[in-house]
């Protein structure tokens, strides 16, 4: 599968070199959901935003969220924990292979769990943010 990382890349330190982005949604209810975008330069959160969705379901948050990453840091690898919506965008856009992945279990700590904690803090927003570490910290 075109979106599942080397067995030489799975780890947490694979983040620790480029660019990377991982995007997660999280529903806020009624059909309502947020996205979240960790941004990760040579292993350092650079940026974190969080902005609504407007899709209604959860998939396609995810969709919506990993098209959304690409706007958000451009050039960077794009990582979502949601099979179906990158299997959906790769079908749609195979030129992103290479670039949208999938992390194992072990590469999604620690920003993979810090997209998550985003995009649920974020879940009563109605416009985009950027967040601080700090923020979350104290969330």
């Amino acid at each position: 599968m075109a979106y599942r990382v080397s067995l030489e890349h799975k780890t947490p330190a694979f983040f620790e070199r480029g660019r990377h982005v991982l995007v997660d949604a999280s529903g806020a209810g009624q059909g309502r959901y947020v996205m979240a975008a960790v941004c990760v330069v040579d292993g350092q959160v650079v940026q974190l935003f969080s902005s609504p969705c407007h899709a209604v379901s959860s998939v396609e948050a995810e969709k919506e969220c990993i098209r959304w990453a690409l706007d958000v840091m451009p050039n960077a690898l794009v990582w979502n924990d949601c099979i179906p919506a990158i299997e959906a965008v790769l079908k749609t856009k195979p030129e992103l292979e290479g670039c949208l992945f999938w992390p194992s279990p072990k590469m999604r700590k620690p920003f993979h769990d810090l997209a998550h904690s985003l995009s649920t803090l974020a879940r009563e927003l109605t416009q985009c943010r950027v967040w601080t570490l700090d923020e979350l910290v104290e969330n």
